[in-house]
Formats: structure tokens, C-alpha cells, sequence
């Protein structure tokens, strides 16, 4: 805008002098446009070239690592046997099921008699006449 008031006046002290629409306009443009030169050559890097690796290597390249782990015909596994924390799951709730076979449960009954489970029979007599 100081180009623009620069025209405006001649010398500091001497009054305002009038331009025509064209003329204001055209300085707003050309103030306008070398800001925005000034503000893009700011903020833009010079193209850099990219670096290529140099080969070093002489003769063969090496293996990649997925050649390297080359594990032939593998057997399928279902997706329970690659997770190793459920399949240590599914082998211990295996191997309850087979030790039920073997030892019994203890059954926690009541803390005091109950009576007869069955109930009493009054046909069945069990004692000796003297």
C-alpha cells in the first residue's frame, strides 16, 4: 500500500492528488502480485535430487528374508492351533474331562444330617425281637 500512497502524493507534504480507477487498480495488482512472489520464493526449497543407493555389491544380491524362511510343505493347522494361548485352553479343558474319568469329584454336602434321602420305609423292619 506505501507505492500506492506514494503515487497518492508526490512529496509528504503536498496534498492528495487524485488517479484514475484504472491506475489505483493496477497498483493494487502489482502490490499484490510482488507480495505474493515474495511470500512463494519464502516458502518453497529448492528440488533436491534423490539419492540413489549405490550398489556395492558385486556379483549376486542377497536373499530377501522371505526366501530365507522358506519352510517347504508345511502341514494345514486349523485357526485354534496357531493361537497358542486357546490352544493351551482347549488342551487343559481336555485334560479335565479325561481326569473326571479317573478320580471322582468330592460332592460338598450338608453340614448336618439330613435325614434319609429316600425317605424312611415303614415296610422294612431291621430289628431283633428279644
Amino acid at each position: 500500500m506505501r507505492e500506492h500512497e506514494d503515487a497518492m502524493r508526490a512529496r509528504p507534504n503536498e496534498p492528495r492528488r487524485d488517479l484514475g480507477a484504472n491506475e489505483e487498480y493496477d497498483l493494487a495488482l502489482s502490490h499484490r502480485d510482488r507480495k505474493r512472489l515474495e511470500k512463494q520464493q519464502k516458502y518453497t526449497r529448492e528440488q533436491r535430487m534423490a539419492v540413489a543407493p549405490e550398489d556395492d555389491a558385486e556379483g549376486r544380491r542377497e536373499i530377501g528374508g522371505k526366501i530365507m524362511s522358506n519352510r517347504g510343505l508345511t502341514p494345514h493347522r486349523s485357526k485354534d492351533m496357531k493361537n497358542p494361548r486357546v490352544r493351551l485352553k482347549n488342551k487343559f479343558a481336555k485334560a479335565v474331562v479325561r481326569r473326571k474319568g479317573t478320580v471322582r469329584d468330592m460332592k460338598v454336602g450338608a453340614t448336618t444330617y439330613g435325614g434319609e434321602e429316600t425317605g424312611v420305609k415303614t415296610s422294612v423292619i431291621k430289628s431283633r425281637k428279644l
